[in-house]
């Protein structure tokens, strides 16, 4: 191969660490490592899928690198550390598992970083107990990979047993693949990545579905209006009243009725109409002069500007691809909870199938998918929870539950958000405190947000835009869409947590953790707790006990048991590291009011002057068991279950 030519290879990860595939240095002009849990259990939940589907191979992306001068088989890495540190860190989970032995160890290292070094070296097997210490780790070892490594390490616990586990590591190893291309050692590297950062957009699968549709569609006034609409709805950060009509709010009040909140619109024709003309308005055939021209101009352009400096506060809980996938299962009348059909990377195939289900109705069925698309992007907007960044809470945001209605100001409209089930649009303020009402809802739809983190696996949302679709949301209450939601959760922790033969340690699944959260918070209303993201499952009385503190003991079989264990976030684990309980109690009282009620019941046993031993967690063990076992109206085998959970 000449020097100044790219050198692309396809290769295994197997092959990407061994022998053969050289060492890889990070180099000090990259960014620390800093995947987070959603994106390090998005990786590992695509490979799993595409193991169970049983895939003869899975393409995982692109690893730029060029080969260094002095060291022809290491290579510095351009473009793709994130991804190759999140497997290397994976690899060494598998090792430490013995389920999986290729030498990768050493194969990765970063220039002039020292503690990110230091921090894969003792994630490795031999250093795991080491590399807990809390003193350590804040002076020697980078954070983000100490915690990306114990994010693997959950996660995997949580859903391999030993045989899956060995299976994962033999896919892993042979049939996903990368393509490291090498680039020349000349290369310009600032010009580099002046062009990846500007170049084109690739076709996605969003724009590949949107074409698809829109050629069964007869007229140019039709393609004109879904286009117009799937615009509207794929801005998924904004109300979807204030994406459909910028600055005309005369045009939001014949769409979304005199308060601007729900669609009001029944029909694809409607829309069709409504949007000819307001284009008409919008772009006359007869000529204005300059001066009306750009008075019409300024007086668009300033209603625009200041209905989205406000519009821009909002997150959604889901990106446009998965939104769309919620509404084709809401239009087929689909419950079923195969996450295939939530997968965005089967997008241009389920609407495919949408397409060849309907033979020669696919432009009556198109029409009706873009009604369906927008009434449910408004339900959305208005009856599912988003992230809100507001001068009150913190640069993380807030939970929010807001509906957008229409206020004055100066004699004029304008756009306001409140609470979803207030009485009434004049009573409560935008930043203000939220009603008991939308807070019960808030707290149900936050607990499964933080839950299940993946957005294939949000059935919820499909399940209360169902409901919503049918009454249209304007009959539906707090209580009917809570319901839907604790009902939900309830079969979700039937089957993980069945009472007879009850998981222990990491095999808990997450909704056990959470939903006994929010069970004790209903308990106690607490109105400070807010659902934060936590996947880290702690051991109030750690498994490797902190030699230089004194406590209780507590029996091997216990250490294990729900009543020891609680949900807490990465963070917080690595802070407890190996203190004992009364440390962690009295220590970070503030932390764990903020984590978990859960938690917070354990250390308040703990403050009262009881030392957390056998008989501590036996008993909040089995509190904790008739607590579930009660709201899963198992009453009556209660007892029974406090007895199956005795141990020792």
């Amino acid at each position: 191969m000449k020097s100044d030519q790219l050198d692309p290879k396809l290769l295994t990860i197997g092959q990407l660490f061994d022998d053969s595939g050289g060492t890889y240095m990070v180099p000090i002009y990259q960014r620390n490592y800093a995947w987070q849990v959603e994106q390090i259990e998005q990786l590992l939940d695509d490979i799993k899928d595409a193991m169970h589907d049983g895939k003869s191979c899975y393409f995982l992306g692109n690893l730029m690198v060029t080969e260094l001068k002095e060291t022809p088989t290491c290579f510095e890495v351009i473009d793709g550390q994130q991804r190759l540190t999140t497997l290397y860190l994976l690899l060494t989970f598998l090792e430490g598992n013995n389920v999986l032995n290729i030498k990768h160890q050493e194969r990765l290292r970063y220039e002039s970083r020292p503690r990110a070094t230091e921090a894969l070296r003792r994630v490795a097997p031999g250093f795991l107990r080491l590399s807990v210490s809390s003193a350590h780790s804040s002076t020697t070892e980078d954070g983000g990979i100490h915690q990306a490594y114990n994010v693997i390490r959950q996660f995997m616990n949580q859903h391999f047993k030993n045989a899956e586990l060995s299976q994962f590591a033999n896919f892993l190893r042979d049939k996903v693949t990368v393509v490291r291309a090498s680039l020349p050692r000349k290369t310009d590297f600032n010009r580099y990545f002046e062009i990846m950062n500007t170049r084109g957009q690739q076709l996605q699968q969003v724009d590949i579905v949107k074409a698809r549709l829109m050629q069964h569609l007869d007229q140019d006034a039709q393609r004109a209006c879904f286009a117009w609409i799937w615009e509207a709805c794929a801005d998924m950060d904004s109300y979807v009243q204030m994406m459909l009509t910028r600055g005309d709010t005369n045009l939001r009040q014949k769409i979304f009725g005199d308060d601007w909140s729900l669609l009001t619109v029944s029909s694809f024709d409607q829309l069709v109409t409504i949007h000819v003309v307001a284009d008409d308005i919008t772009n006359p055939s007869t000529s204005l002069t300059l001066d009306d021209a750009l008075a019409k101009y300024a007086e668009m352009r300033t209603a625009v500007v200041s209905e989205e400096q406000d519009n821009v506060r909002f997150r959604s809980t889901i990106e446009f691809p998965s939104f769309l996938l919620h509404v084709l299962k809401v239009m087929n009348g689909n419950e079923n909870e195969d996450e295939g059909h939530l997968d965005d990377k089967r997008l241009v195939k389920c609407f495919e199938q949408f397409l060849e289900n309907h033979g020669a109705e696919k432009s009556r069925r198109v029409q009706e998918f873009a009604l369906k698309l927008l009434r449910c992007r408004n339900l959305f907007d208005s009856f599912i929870l988003k992230r809100q960044y507001t001068t009150t809470n913190s640069d993380e945001g807030d939970w929010s539950l807001q509906r957008l209605v229409k206020r004055s100001s100066k004699d004029r409209p304008i756009p306001g958000y409140i609470n979803t089930f207030s009485r009434g649009s004049d009573n409560v303020e935008e930043d203000g405190d939220v009603d008991p009402e939308t807070n019960d809802l808030l707290i149900l739809q936050s607990m499964l947000r933080v839950t299940y983190t993946s957005p294939r696996t949000m059935h919820w949302i499909t399940r209360l835009l169902k409901l919503l679709d049918e009454s249209e949301g304007a009959e539906v209450t707090e209580s009917d869409l809570a319901d839907v939601l604790r009902n939900y959760a309830r079969n979700k922790v039937r089957e993980a947590f069945p009472l007879y033969e009850p998981p222990c340690g990491f095999s808990i699944n997450r909704i056990v953790f959470t939903y006994l959260d929010y069970l004790i918070w209903m308990d106690r209303k607490n109105p400070e707790f807010r659902f934060s993201f936590r996947n880290s499952i702690e051991h109030f009385y750690p498994q490797h006990p902190d030699e230089q503190q004194s406590g209780a003991q507590l029996s091997e079989e216990c250490l294990h048991l729900l009543g020891n264990l609680a949900l807490v976030s990465v963070g917080v684990n690595s802070k407890f590291s190996n203190s004992l309980p009364s440390a962690k109690a009295y220590n970070f009282q503030n932390t764990i009011e903020k984590q978990s009620p859960k938690l917070q019941v354990m250390a308040e046993i703990t403050r009262n002057g009881k030392a957390w031993g056998t008989k501590e967690v036996l008993e909040h063990h089995n509190a904790m068991i008739k607590r579930l076992h009660s709201d899963l109206e198992l009453k009556s085998q209660a007892n029974a279950g406090s007895e199956l959970c005795h141990v020792g």
